[in-house]
Parts: C-alpha cells; structure tokens; sequence
C-alpha cells in the first residue's frame, strides 16, 4: 500500500471486529463507547485497556483522532483488534469530533470517555447500565474520582442526587460517567460554539428533553487534571460555562436570572483562586 493509499484508507476511517459481537441481546443492548483523542500518546493506552478490560461484554469501541503526530497512532493500531471503528483525520474541534464518533457508532446507548481518562473498575459499565435498567429514568450518570498524572487519587466526588436547578448553576453532570440514550443525540448535539462548556450546554438541554437522570452512587471514571490538558484550567472553563449558560437563559427568555447567575459565577472564581488551582496543580 502506498502513501496516498495509506492516507485514503485513514481519512474513510477504518472499521474493524473490535470488542463487540453485535449481539442483539434483550438484557444487554449495544454500548458505544466513543473516545476522542489529538497527541495523546501519554494517556491513550491506559484509557484503551479501561474499556477493553469492562466485563459488560456487549460494547462498541470507537476513537475518533483529530490527526495526531507523535504516537497516538502506533497506539491505536496496536489495539486496533479490540477497537471496531476508528479513524484519524482534522477536525474542527473536540464537540465535532465527538459528534463524529456519534455518527460513526451504532449502539443503542453511548458514553464518551476521553483519552486521558480511565473507569475505576472492570465492572464500571455493568454498574451503570445494571443502575439504568433497574431505574424509571431515561439515562443514567454516576460520579468521578480525580487523578493526577501519575494516575494518583487526588479528589473523590461525593454522592449527592443534584436536581435540574443544581445543573442551571454549574455544570454536574460528567459526560465521562454517563450512558445516554441513542435518540437524544438526533434532537441534541456538542455544539461547536464552545471550547469547554459543550457539554455543559449538551446536558442542559438534554435533562430538559429526558427528565431527571437516575444517579448512581459509584465512582465510574477516573477523571485527569495533570495542569496541561485542556480540563485542568480552571478559570477557562468556567468562564466558557458562564457563556454558555447566559446562552441558555436567553435562549428560554430568563433573561432576568442573568445577575444572580453572575453572583454565583464570581463566588466560584474565587473558590478557584484560594482553592482548586493550588490542590489539584500536578506536583
């Protein structure tokens, strides 16, 4: 095969067995699981054996690469066995890129685990779908813990059932730790408009479409702040989140909530300051 070969069959994207059988099991649908991943050489493999190591045994795994140059893709191909569809290629972003995967996969629920996270447990998948299937809820969602570069337990979240005021406020629910259904992404999308916050603006609308999720209380995904990639800034995050929310008010005419919702903004910034920056720095 040469160059321009090798180019096509990348950018046309590759489908292979991968982990699933494409069973059609009545108790244990399709999962797609959908990681997006850009130079991530550091991380990727450990995220790559997470998913691959779930005991949930009916799961679709797809990475998306938005054309990495160090050696993201030796890794990939290296797994390429356990992965059923990838494909490395520019894009414009991560929201697009996660629309991609989307796309490309096609189980009846999906979850997107990026590449420098990793679940908890073997059994972190079966959790969640075995929670989702015993609930009345539409989706289901769990809780983090926080690891540092040397994948070192640095913050656990605590257990709490938040309620849709709780979400206007601050974004809390982690799309690392929750299977959602396949329809929700025909009505919603990651909207490209924002670099931090689409998920934030994704689950805004979601819960309002899907009613309450069921909350689990487990420790799903461990979730990366090594201080370099694009999670660990703080004040860019929120500030984006703000953006999002303001977005979000105005689009449901609550216009008027604006200057309180500007209140809570600036206590958490300085929470920021005195608090976050300094504990979860990589040391």
């Amino acid at each position: 095969m040469d160059l321009k070969e090798t180019k096509t069959k990348l950018e046309g994207g590759l489908r292979t067995k991968g982990l699933s059988h494409k069973k059609s099991w009545p108790d244990r649908p399709l999962i797609s699981i959908i990681t997006v991943v850009r130079n991530g050489q550091k991380y990727l493999e450990e995220t790559i054996k997470s998913v691959i190591n779930q005991t949930y045994d009916n799961v679709e795994y797809i990475i998306i690469d938005g054309g990495s140059t160090d050696g993201t893709l030796d890794i990939i191909k290296k797994y390429e066995e356990y992965i059923d569809y990838w494909v490395s290629e520019q894009d414009r972003g991560i929201s697009d890129a996660m629309n991609k995967g989307v796309r490309h996969s096609t189980g009846k629920l999906i979850l997107h685990l990026h590449s420098d996270d990793i679940f908890c447990k073997n059994e972190s998948l079966c959790l969640l779908y075995n929670e989702l299937k015993s609930s009345d809820k539409k989706w289901v969602t769990g809780f983090y813990k926080y690891i540092n570069s040397r994948t070192v337990e640095i913050k656990i979240d605590k257990f709490r059932k938040y309620t849709y005021f709780d979400m206007v406020l601050r974004n809390i629910i982690r799309h690392q730790t929750t299977l959602l259904p396949r329809n929700i992404f025909e009505e919603v999308q990651f909207d490209e408009k924002y670099k931090y916050a689409m998920d934030y603006m994704f689950f805004l609308n979601a819960w309002r479409i899907l009613g309450d999720p069921h909350f689990v209380n487990e420790h799903i995904t461990c979730f990366r702040l090594d201080g370099n990639n694009l999670s660990s800034n703080f004040y860019a995050s929120i500030s984006d989140e703000m953006r999002a929310r303001i977005d979000f008010r105005l689009i449901n005419g609550e216009f008027y909530k604006i200057p309180f919702d500007y209140i809570i903004y600036t206590l958490r910034l300085l929470k920021i300051y005195f608090y976050h920056s300094r504990k979860y720095s990589d040391k």
